[in-house]
C-alpha cells in the first residue's frame, strides 16, 4: 500500500454530511493515513414534482458514478443512500467500507411510494452489502439488517464532536436578532423538509400547540421539497413561525442553544425501530445542549419523549412546562472515535 494508506470517502452530497468531518478528525491521529473526500464535480438541483426530482436524482447518480471510475485510493469508504455508488468499485474490484446509514429502499418508499423504484433500491442495497469489505453502522439498531451478510461490522454512533458546543452568539442576542425575547418559548425543528424527516407533520403540530398557547414560537431550519408548502403555512403566522432555510452546520449550535424544546417527528413505519439518537444526528445534537426532545415514529429511548404522531403537540406543551427530562450529552470523542481506532487497528494488523 506504500508509505501512506490513501482512503477516499464517497458520498452523493458530502458537503452536507457533517459525519465526514468527524471521521477526518479522528483519522488525523493516524500519521500514515491520507483521508480524502471525493467532491462531486456536477450537482443538479430540482425543486419540482416527484417525476422531476427522480429524473434529476438519476442525473446526479450518473455524474457521480462516472467520477468514481477515475478516483484512485487504497480503499474507499462509501456512504449508502444511494447504494448504487458502490457499482463502479465492484466493477473495478476495489475494496470498500460501506457506511450503512439507513435502508435506502425505506427512504425511496417514503418519498415515492411502493413500486419499481423500491425494488431497484432494495436490489442495490443488497448488492452493496454483498460486496462490501467492511460495514460501518451509525446505530446498533441496524445490526439485524446486515448480520446475514457476515461482514466485519462496527457501530460508530453519529454523536457530535466536543467542538460542536461552540456558540458564536449569546442566547439572548441570537433570539433578539430574530425578533424573540429571552422569555419567549421557542420550539426548534432541524432537518430536511421532506416526508421522510416528518416535515409534513409540522403544520398540525404547530396548530395543536397554538390551540393551547398561541405565544409559542416555532423555528424551522432546513430545506427540501416541502419548503414551499411550509413557507405558505408560515406566512399565516408571521410572528410565530419562522423558516430559516438551509443553514451551515456551524450555525446549528446557535439555534439549538437559543431554543427551549426540540422536536424530531417522523411517520411510524415497520422501520421506525432503526432510528434513534445513535444514528440520527439531530437527536445527539439536541442532546449536546441538553434540550428536552419530543419525537415520534422512531425507536424508544430514555433520551427523548416518544409520543404518537398525533400527540406531538401535547408532548411539546408538556416539555415547555418542564415535565420532560433533559437528555444526557454524548460526544464523538467519548464513544465513536474509539470504534474508528479499533477498525483501523484491525486493518493494519491484517485481522480483516
Amino acid at each position: 500500500m506504500g508509505d501512506f494508506l490513501r482512503v477516499v470517502y464517497v458520498a452523493l452530497d458530502p458537503l452536507k454530511y457533517p459525519r465526514i468531518r468527524k471521521i477526518a478528525y479522528s483519522l488525523k491521529k493516524f500519521k500514515d493515513v491520507n483521508f480524502d473526500v471525493m467532491i462531486p464535480k456536477f450537482r443538479f438541483v430540482y425543486r419540482g414534482g416527484r417525476i422531476g426530482r427522480l429524473f434529476f436524482a438519476f442525473l446526479n447518480y450518473f455524474a457521480v458514478l462516472i467520477q468514481i471510475f477515475f478516483v484512485r485510493a487504497d480503499f474507499f469508504w462509501v456512504a449508502n443512500c444511494p447504494d448504487i455508488l458502490v457499482f463502479p468499485l465492484v466493477l473495478r474490484r476495489k475494496r470498500y467500507i460501506l457506511e450503512y446509514r439507513s435502508p435506502w429502499a425505506v427512504e425511496v418508499l417514503y418519498e415515492f411510494g411502493n413500486g419499481p423504484w423500491v425494488r431497484f433500491a432494495s436490489y442495490f442495497e443488497g448488492f452493496a452489502l454483498k460486496y462490501a469489505w467492511i460495514v460501518t453502522l451509525t446505530t446498533s439498531r441496524l445490526l439485524d439488517r446486515v448480520k446475514s451478510f457476515g461482514k466485519p461490522t462496527f457501530v460508530i454512533p453519529n454523536y457530535p464532536l466536543t467542538s460542536f458546543g461552540r456558540v458564536t452568539v449569546s442566547k439572548g442576542e441570537f433570539r433578539r436578532s430574530y425578533g424573540c425575547g429571552i422569555n419567549d418559548k421557542v420550539v426548534l425543528f432541524v432537518g430536511k423538509l421532506t416526508h421522510v424527516e416528518g416535515a409534513d407533520l409540522l403544520p398540525k403540530i404547530i396548530e395543536d400547540v397554538f390551540r393551547e398557547d398561541a405565544s409559542v414560537v416555532f423555528w424551522i431550519v432546513g430545506d427540501g421539497p416541502l419548503y414551499g408548502r411550509l413557507k405558505a403555512f408560515a406566512e399565516v403566522f408571521p410572528k410565530h413561525v419562522k423558516l430559516f432555510g438551509w443553514q451551515p452546520h456551524m450555525n446549528i449550535p446557535n439555534f439549538i442553544e437559543a431554543s427551549d424544546v426540540c422536536i424530531a417527528p417522523r411517520h411510524k413505519s415497520p422501520f421506525s425501530t432503526y432510528y434513534n439518537e445513535e444514528g440520527v444526528s439531530k437527536f445527539s445534537e439536541y442532546m449536546f445542549f441538553e434540550k428536552p426532545i419530543v419525537a415520534c415514529g422512531v425507536a424508544e429511548s430514555g433520551e427523548y419523549l416518544l409520543v404518537d404522531e398525533d400527540k406531538v403537540g401535547e408532548g411539546v406543551l408538556k416539555a415547555l412546562r418542564g415535565e420532560v427530562p433533559k437528555p444526557k450529552r454524548r460526544t464523538w470523542e467519548d464513544y465513536s472515535e474509539k470504534k474508528i481506532m479499533e477498525l483501523f487497528d484491525m486493518i493494519y494488523s491484517g485481522k480483516i
